[in-house]
């Protein structure tokens, strides 16, 4: 029974996201909504991924992010996920 209740504890413990992947908005602009579970979780911490997810996307086109919009929203216990999203552009790299 011990065991049973520490694997549930873990499970109810461990960060689970879930995310819109890459969405066009139109005029080379897209979105990414996030939101991950646990109880550590941050609105700061969810957008910071959200950004990395963006950031893929445009080195992968080889172009540079330009981040247009953001928002976050801290978890609020046993109510609403840790949340954010992300509107950006990709635009050509500049060379330094």
């Amino acid at each position: 029974m011990k065991k049973i209740f520490i694997s549930l504890a873990v499970i109810t413990l461990c960060s689970c996201a879930s995310t819109s992947g890459v969405v066009p908005m139109g005029n080379n602009s897209f979105l990414i909504s996030r939101s991950e579970k646990g109880f550590d979780t941050t609105g700061s911490a969810v957008k910071a991924d959200a950004i990395k997810e963006a950031n893929s996307f445009c080195l992968s086109k080889n172009l540079e992010l330009s981040i247009l919009k953001t928002s976050e929203k801290d978890m609020v216990p046993f109510k609403s996920d840790a949340q954010a999203e992300i509107e950006f552009t990709c635009v050509e790299r500049v060379n330094k």
